[in-house]
């Protein structure tokens, strides 16, 4: 046992870091950000502000997914009526990709928020691997309230509980 001991503990150090560890090592991945959609079945219609509302939260995820040190929001304002043509992105199949590598993108990000009423709703978030075009991650949560409060509260503990745990 005397003899086993030390090689045990040499194998303890000299063990390769959990992929989280490296992954934090790397540079930040060149990823598309598409902006957040909604998907609303509530029937109560288009409320006011909720654009702004999107874009809030397209912008919150983005900071958030940056600050991981994992992501590197590429530019996507060039290809903004592309980006308009794929929409609804959560059905369309994959239409979204050719904008990621055209942007220069190595992973794309695509979120939407389901509305089933003003109380409740549900948000999803996928992240997937442009060259291949699978889902390398995906995270979801509910959450409660119609206001950019609650929005930005969603997107705070998908990015931080969530996607960062995996």
């Amino acid at each position: 046992m005397r003899k086993i001991l030390p090689v045990i503990l040499a194998a303890l150090f000299v063990a390769p870091a959990p992929c989280g560890l490296l992954a934090l090592a790397s540079e930040p991945r060149a990823t598309a950000i598409f902006p957040v959609e909604l998907w609303d079945t509530s029937g109560e219609g288009v409320k006011p502000g909720q654009a702004e509302r999107l874009k809030l939260a397209t912008n919150k995820l983005t900071e958030l997914l940056e600050h991981t040190g994992l992501y590197r929001g590429v530019d996507l304002s060039s290809f903004e009526a592309r980006i308009a043509a794929t929409e609804p992105r959560y059905n369309c199949n994959g239409c979204w990709l050719g904008v990621a590598r055209d942007a220069g993108a190595g992973l794309a990000v695509l979120a939407v928020v389901h509305k089933v009423s003003t109380l409740i709703s549900s948000v999803d978030l996928y992240v997937a691997d442009v060259a291949s075009g699978e889902y390398i991650a995906h995270v979801d949560a509910q959450f409660r309230g119609d206001d950019d409060r609650a929005y930005v509260r969603a997107f705070e503990f998908l990015v931080n509980e969530r996607l960062n745990r995996k």
